[in-house]
């Protein structure tokens, strides 16, 4: 997904941060949009402060006629300029929809700060870093838009969301199927001889690559790394994953010699002296995983700056393997692949491994000690990573001691309906099979009967959102044309409904009008 945990297969949150430090913030944008500001209560669930933040969006209204669609992104974890310019679907299609493009960016994150500097000082200013929050954010700025804008009074909204942007996009339709403001459909209802018309705002969803279910108890904390590696193995070789599963020992056996921690220093060239060996096999798992997720068939510059496939053209030197290699050869050959694939356009002087240190460098790593629970784990049997486990009340006490938090294990089989999400409506789940965190994505229609779940056996991490390429495999083209046709479906049946509506507008005045009479003469 668009995150992950940089000490991936260790139980200590002190150690993890998100993907900032990979996240290349776009350099200028190749498409037109306007950049707003939304007053967002800081707390939607109590009464105690009617306090509000500036949560930033941005918006597009140039292909846009009344009465078309609006294309809302539910933002990442990351500035949401980074995901408006790696979501092309929504740009290339908005022409042919007639489309406005929203892409709100998620609080906490980015310039969305509620306390300013102070958003992360303790939990008094970050317990607001929540899912559900963030998700009352979007309803209540779609609320917004839909209000205060006579062209969107009409307007279905589509939820639309990658990764941990697409988990939201799901809940976004679960947790709130219409939305009281707009004119779709007329209910009545007679008790009392009281009528209400009630004008729903029905709002669906895509959820590309989203891990619903990576939570405590829901899936094998395994298969992501279990996934990484056949990705290594399908696009690299066996010998390359063999190459790899050897290196974690490699190195730590290297460390621990005389002058070892200035040979791996140098053999990576990194930018700092290595004072922890730790340091240097944290960022190699996660750099692994990462180039996994991003397994693009072209260039490209979201997570890193990569060429086309880059698992191939980091294996490309490794696919033999030998056992009884001297490990410091062992060591270089596999970090002179890294070093290529890592420095891939040349720009870079050295490897830094530092944790970001930006006001919003950890707020993953946050979000995970409390509603984002992900459990990780290996097994050096089934995958390339060595063994770990994943302790529950471990990682609980850890939370506490790193945040002054403690993690809700359970809350998303109470909030986000865990596994029982078979009455779900009009939700796509998107997940290619090349992408680690399709692990925990819903794969299969007999779960989510009213829904869509399409397979994408070539898709990395999110690529049917990805703008159209000529490289793009088959089977990523033929999942945009199905998503594209399920979004017409969806739009399709909102204009018949609000056509009946305004047929049937005389009938309703009439039948108000006899009910008023009735009750006036009674």
């Amino acid at each position: 997904m668009l995150f992950l945990v940089v000490a991936l297969l260790t139980i200590d949150p002190v150690s993890s941060i998100n993907l900032n430090r990979f996240l290349i913030p776009p350099n200028g944008t190749k498409y037109e949009y306007e950049t707003k500001y939304f007053d967002s209560l800081i707390d939607h669930f109590s009464f105690t402060s009617s306090k509000t933040f500036p949560l930033k969006y941005l918006i597009s209204t140039k292909n846009f006629t009344k009465g078309g669609p609006i294309l809302f992104y539910a933002g990442n974890e990351g500035p949401i300029e980074t995901f408006a310019e790696n979501t092309g679907f929504m740009w290339d299609n908005a022409p042919d929809m007639k489309a406005a493009l929203v892409f709100a960016e998620h609080r906490y994150y980015g310039a969305s700060l509620p306390f300013g500097k102070e958003s992360f000082q303790d939990p008094q200013h970050f317990g607001f870093l929540t899912a559900e929050q963030a998700m009352a954010d979007y309803a209540a700025l779609i609320v917004n838009l839909t209000t205060t804008n006579e062209n969107f009074r009409s307007s279905p909204v589509i939820a639309i969301g990658g990764s941990y942007g697409g988990m939201l996009a799901a809940w976004m339709r679960m947790k709130y199927p219409n939305l009281v403001l707009g004119t779709i459909d007329t209910s009545f209802v007679i008790s009392g001889l009281f009528v209400w018309f009630i004008f729903v705002y029905s709002t669906s969803s895509i959820a590309s690559s989203a891990p619903i279910w990576m939570f405590p108890n829901m899936s094998d904390c395994g298969g992501f790394t279990r996934i990484t590696t056949e990705v290594f193995r399908k696009n690299g070789s066996e010998g390359c994953v063999k190459n790899v599963r050897a290196v974690w020992d490699r190195i730590t056996d290297l460390s621990k010699a005389p002058s070892g921690m200035t040979l791996l220093t140098n053999m990576f060239k990194l930018c700092e002296p290595l004072r922890e060996v730790g340091q240097l096999t944290d960022y190699l798992k996660d750099f692994f995983s990462l180039v996994a997720m991003v397994n693009y068939p072209y260039n490209a510059s979201f997570l890193g700056n990569f060429p086309p496939w880059p698992v191939s053209y980091f294996c490309r030197d490794l696919n033999t393997f030998n056992a009884d290699e001297q490990p410091a050869i062992a060591i270089s050959r596999l970090s002179t692949a890294f070093r290529q694939l890592a420095n891939y356009t040349q720009t870079l002087k050295c490897i830094n491994l530092t944790i970001d240190t930006s006001i919003t460098g950890h707020t993953w790593g946050l979000q995970t000690c409390m509603d984002m629970v992900e459990p990780e784990c290996s097994d050096p049997m089934k995958s390339m990573f060595p063994a770990a486990q994943w302790d529950a009340e471990i990682y609980s006490l850890n939370c506490q001691k790193q945040y002054a938090v403690r993690p809700r294990l359970d809350l998303a089989n109470i909030a986000f309906w865990g596994k029982n999400i078979r009455t779900a409506t009009n939700i796509v789940f998107s997940n290619g099979d090349l992408d680690p965190w399709s692990a925990y994505g819903v794969l299969d229609n007999a779960d989510v009967p009213h829904c869509n779940v399409i397979r994408i056996p070539s898709g990395a991490h999110h690529l049917d959102l990805r703008a159209a390429n000529k490289a793009d495999p088959a089977d990523v083209k033929a999942a945009r044309t199905s998503e594209l046709q399920i979004i017409q479906k969806w739009t399709s049946k909102w204009q018949m409904s609000t056509t009946r509506v305004r047929k049937s507008a005389p009938f309703r005045d009439v039948f108000v009008y006899l009910i008023s009479v009735i009750r006036g003469s009674r």
